[in-house]
């Protein structure tokens, strides 16, 4: 389970849109808290509520995104939309693994590489440079603090 490491928040990982980036940051938290269960000895069914929230904050995540994407007339949104799901898809291959044997952690890790190092570094960095163009000088769309669901503010 070494190589099932909790995803760090860095600057680096900024899109630059400050309603991404909250939800980045929230997305990340949640599946730092699967990499937890995973990581530990508790009960397989916390691992699956893990996965669950994931899907469910991933999806809501991914639906601003594409509210985004379509006020904007964002030319690769269909590209785009069909990353959300394929990433959905593989967090309900995670849940159906999970459902066999906890200790297959293998789809986690290769998720975690999907989306960090190839969405939100690759995709959404340049839907981000694309929407930051066609938005008003300083403009957050959306602009809100979420809370994390662990009583503080992202």
């Amino acid at each position: 389970m070494d190589h099932l490491k909790p995803v760090q928040w860095t600057d680096a990982l900024s899109v630059g849109v400050k309603l991404i980036d909250n939800e980045h940051m929230l997305l990340f938290s949640i599946y730092n808290d699967l990499v937890a269960a995973l990581r530990t000895d508790q009960p397989l069914m916390l691992a699956k509520r893990a996965v669950e929230d994931l899907a469910g904050y991933a999806t809501f995540h991914f639906a601003h995104e594409e509210e985004l994407m379509k006020a904007f007339s964002y030319p690769e949104f269909d590209a785009h939309l069909r990353e959300h799901e394929k990433l959905i898809g593989r967090l309900m291959e995670i849940d159906q693994n999970l459902g066999r044997n906890k200790a297959n952690i293998t789809n986690v890790v290769e998720f975690a590489n999907a989306l960090v190092g190839g969405h939100v570094m690759r995709a959404d960095v340049k839907l981000a440079g694309f929407l930051k163009t066609r938005m008003p000088n300083g403009y957050q769309p959306f602009d809100v603090t979420l809370d994390d669901g662990h009583g503080s503010a992202s």
